[in-house]
């Protein structure tokens, strides 16, 4: 179904619909990363760790080895980076 049908069956102007649907789908797609990140830092609970600098910090402390945990501080620095690209788009979507 076309973005412009479904504005004209529901009263929507077409544009507005369409900035409704994005910050929809921006704030979906930020609560996915943020899951993805809580799953990952999970596996660290029992050291405390709550963040990646809390994971730096058990790796400088010699706790962790950083050839244990290089994919997962990979993955959660693409994450942080998708994240913060997100906010900057939901912060910059204009709704009336």
């Amino acid at each position: 179904m076309a973005l412009k049908q479904v504005a004209e069956e529901l009263g929507f102007d077409e544009k507005e619909l369409e900035k409704k649907a994005l910050r929809a789908f921006i704030i979906s797609e930020l609560r996915r990363i943020k899951a993805e990140k809580a799953c990952i830092l999970l596996r660290y609970k029992k050291y405390g760790v709550k963040s990646v600098n809390d994971l730096f910090k058990l790796i400088e402390k010699d706790i962790v080895s950083d050839i244990d945990v290089h994919d997962d501080l990979i993955k959660l620095d693409y994450l942080e980076h998708i994240e913060k690209k997100l906010i900057s788009l939901l912060k910059n979507l204009k709704i009336e």
